[in-house]
């Protein structure tokens, strides 16, 4: 079993051939996958301005290559499938899927399914998808974690709008709820990769300045995850206040963070993205009734609202981040109530068990049909 691997429902194999195929293919092989398909001369012909962004430029190759590689083990699997009878499914939607696209032509009987999060969505913070157009109208449905994300997709290529499809993921039960602090210090979670697109270095300087407002307050904040910009959150924390204490714990497997909200006391959960497509994070939070604080970027204000907790303008300054913590922790009557309210949130809607059942009987009449 690999780093962090699930077990695996009843009648479930994975076929795990896939990664030795690829990594056979090496870097040339992906290189020329790409300069063999057709899909790499229209995309340069429909976004010419390619040629002059070497960055993109070496992306298209990369992508169009990792699609052809495997469009062709894919094909490889054929032989063994009852293709009327079986249903294509991406987690992500990314270069794999449209690899599965490229097959619609040769198998038109193919039936394709795709779900899309957030960096596989939104096109303005990343750069634009290759083969975008391809691979959206050669699915039978995208399935998009949010109703944010199904608005911009709706906005963006209206010609498929009939393929959208909001529906919401979830997080299982963890079978209690965290504790708030009794001990008047003020416990702060947050959970992400530590890169510029989630601004960890804001909310490091936001608790800089509640400690500065609040002297006398006891501060302990961790922060789940790692990434590139590590040493720069850690330069921050380095000198801060006396009454203040910032960790950087790096990667930790999820179950460990779940046992961390179970025997540890959290007051707040923050998120202070710059975009976002419907962390699960914060629907872990929600589930043990942690109030959160989050930007409104994305699909956080379908599961941030004023009853569960504060939702923030899509560009805090420290001084908002601050407040928002303050306001929650000076009135505790209220952050009581929004711990009851998120735990409610995450009842209504983000069920991992509910939610599954519903995906799982909409992909059956995807592929009886």
């Amino acid at each position: 079993m690999i780093k962090d691997e699930l077990p695996l429902p009843k009648n479930t194999v994975i076929n795990k051939d896939f990664a030795g195929f690829y990594k056979k293919q090496g870097f040339f092989g992906i290189i020329i996958n790409a300069l063999s398909s057709r899909y790499f001369y229209k995309e340069l012909y429909q976004r010419s301005s390619t040629f002059v962004h070497p960055q993109m430029f070496l992306r298209l190759i990369k992508f169009v290559g990792d699609a052809e590689i495997t469009k062709q083990w894919v094909k490889t699997q054929l032989k063994n499938i009852d293709m009327h009878s079986t249903l294509f499914y991406s987690f992500w939607f990314t270069q794999i899927t449209t690899g599965l696209t490229f097959l619609k032509n040769e198998f038109p009987e193919i039936k394709i399914v795709s779900r899309a999060h957030g960096y596989d969505i939104y096109e303005e913070h990343y750069h634009p998808w290759p083969c975008r157009l391809q691979s959206i109208k050669s699915l039978n449905k995208l399935f998009l974690a949010s109703k944010n994300a199904h608005f911009y997709m709706q906005q963006k290529y209206p010609q498929f709008s009939t393929l959208y499809q909001a529906a919401y993921l979830g997080v299982e039960d963890p079978i209690f709820l965290t504790k708030k602090s009794t001990d008047k210090v003020l416990r702060i979670i947050s959970c992400s990769s530590i890169i510029p697109l989630k601004r960890i270095e804001l909310l490091a300087q936001a608790i800089i300045l509640v400690a500065q407002i609040r002297p006398t307050q006891k501060i302990h904040w961790i922060h789940f995850g790692d990434g590139k910009n590590q040493s720069k959150v850690q330069k921050i924390i380095a000198p801060f206040p006396h009454s203040a204490k910032g960790e950087l714990r790096g990667h930790v497997p999820n179950a460990q963070i779940m046992e961390h909200y179970k025997e540890n006391p959290v007051d707040i959960f923050i998120n202070t993205s710059e975009t976002e497509g419907l962390p699960v994070s914060i629907m872990e939070a929600i589930s043990c009734g942690i109030p959160v604080i989050a930007t409104n970027v994305g699909g956080n204000p379908e599961i941030v609202s004023k009853e569960n907790g504060i939702l923030l303008n899509k560009a805090p300054t420290p001084k908002e981040i601050a407040q928002a913590i303050l306001n929650i922790n000076d009135n505790p009557e209220i952050a009581n109530t929004m711990r009851i309210a998120s735990r409610k949130k995450w009842e209504e809607n983000f069920n991992a068990e509910a939610n599954f059942k519903k995906f799982a009987q909409q992909l059956l009449e995807i592929a009886q049909n």
